[in-house]
């Protein structure tokens, strides 16, 4: 992706190379692959992509791949090099002790925040695939409301229809979907189960990875009839995320939108136990984080204010969006309470 543009940073910084190993997602930002394993090296003028002959030899723009060699690490070694870039987040230590070794005359130096930065801004291409990515989640939704009948019996159910349509349709699962019926909502992260289906709230929160981008949307239903108070929570929270994306505007911040999401929910914001939303791209979770940003253009990002009452019910609204000077919402499946037969 911007690799013009990272090189430029280390010439600026006088960073002589950037080493990035398995399994760093910058290596899948900057290559557009995914490989079994690999490293990849940036210099201030050059890259080399290295993987196993267990890996198909990419061709890939302004970055010359090889296979690797018994002797790679002596190739490696070149006394000129002073300053080395590692991303500490993915780097284990017994690559960084090997680093080490082949370049002892090198000073270390930790480039994790200018990769998150870097990244936070999307280019025009990397917005084409998360909207396709979030059309794919929305229609498979869709698809989902459309089919629905006695044969979903179970969580597991559920979930591996929604999965099939974003296969099918050419993509990777985002991770691995929530379907979460009844009390099982109350957990954010609920692992699907065989679990029956039961009458009440159930928490779809899913999304499909196009060409390596990211979509993460989740939606409510109702199996059986909601009740009155059902309805006027639900369209409490729906509220709550509506009056945070009418506040996304450029150098917002995003602390801001969640103190919003919060006040509009009133008693029920004791149940809200998370982030109101988290970046999204070649990670379903990367920068901007809410805590400590502001929003920029180009930023892509979710909006998910929750309500999880233990042992009762939990549920949660989130689209995944981008700002380019106007708000987008892309995950555009329908919003209101449905009610499904069981």
């Amino acid at each position: 992706m911007k690799l013009p543009e990272f090189q430029k940073y280390l010439q600026q910084e006088n960073i002589n190379l950037v080493f990035l190993t398995h399994p760093d997602p910058n290596i899948t930002y900057f290559t557009q692959m995914k490989p079994s394993h690999a490293f990849l090296i940036i210099k201030q003028k050059e890259a080399e992509f290295l993987v196993t002959k267990l890996d198909v030899k990419p061709t890939i723009k302004n970055i010359v791949t090889n296979y690797f060699t018994p002797d790679w690490e002596k190739k490696l070694a070149d006394p000129k090099i002073k300053t080395i870039g590692i991303n500490k987040e993915f780097i284990s230590v017994q690559y960084q002790e090997k680093l080490q070794k082949i370049y002892p005359q090198a000073k270390f130096i930790d480039i994790s925040n200018q990769l998150k930065l870097l990244r936070s801004q999307k280019t025009s291409e990397e917005i084409a695939k998360i909207s396709k990515a979030c059309k794919i989640t929305s229609d498979a939704f869709n698809e989902l409301i459309n089919a629905f009948s006695s044969k979903f019996q179970t969580e597991q159910d559920v979930a591996f229809f929604l999965e099939r349509h974003m296969k099918n349709k050419g993509c990777e699962i985002a991770f691995p979907t929530i379907a979460a019926t009844s009390k099982n909502g109350a957990i954010p992260h609920h692992v699907t189960s065989n679990q029956k289906l039961r009458k009440g709230f159930m928490v779809l929160d899913f999304g499909a990875c196009y060409k390596h981008y990211n979509a993460d949307m989740t939606r409510m239903v109702y199996l059986g009839k909601s009740t009155k108070e059902d309805k006027e929570i639900y369209n409490l929270l729906l509220d709550s995320q509506r009056a945070a994306i009418n506040e996304v505007k450029d150098q917002q911040s995003f602390m801001h939108l969640d103190k919003i999401a919060r006040t509009t929910l009133g008693k029920y914001s004791k149940y809200f136990i998370h982030s109101l939303g988290h970046g999204i791209g070649v990670e379903v979770h990367e920068d901007p984080k809410f805590k400590n940003h502001k929003i920029n253009k180009n930023h892509t990002f979710t909006i998910e204010p929750g309500i999880y009452i233990k042992n009762k019910f939990g549920m949660r609204i989130e689209d995944s969006l981008v700002f380019n000077g106007k708000t987008k919402i892309l995950t555009t499946a329908p919003k209101e309470l449905l009610s499904l037969n069981i």
